[in-house]
C-alpha cells in the first residue's frame, strides 16, 4: 500500500483516496504537493 503525505498539512492518505479527485492535490487542504511516504522498515543487506 502506497501513502502520501501532504507538503502543508502533513496529512497522511492512500492512493484511493487520490484517485477520487480529478487532480493530483490533497484531498484535505487542496495543496498540489504531496510526497510518497517511505516505510518505516529498513532494509538489511547482507555485504561480503
Amino acid at each position: 500500500m502506497v501513502t502520501y503525505v501532504c507538503g502543508r498539512c502533513g496529512n497522511k492518505f492512500t492512493r484511493e483516496e487520490l484517485e477520487l479527485i480529478p487532480s493530483i492535490m490533497c484531498p484535505y487542504c487542496g495543496y498540489r504537493i504531496i510526497f510518497k511516504s517511505r516505510p518505516q522498515v529498513a532494509k538489511r543487506v547482507k555485504a561480503e
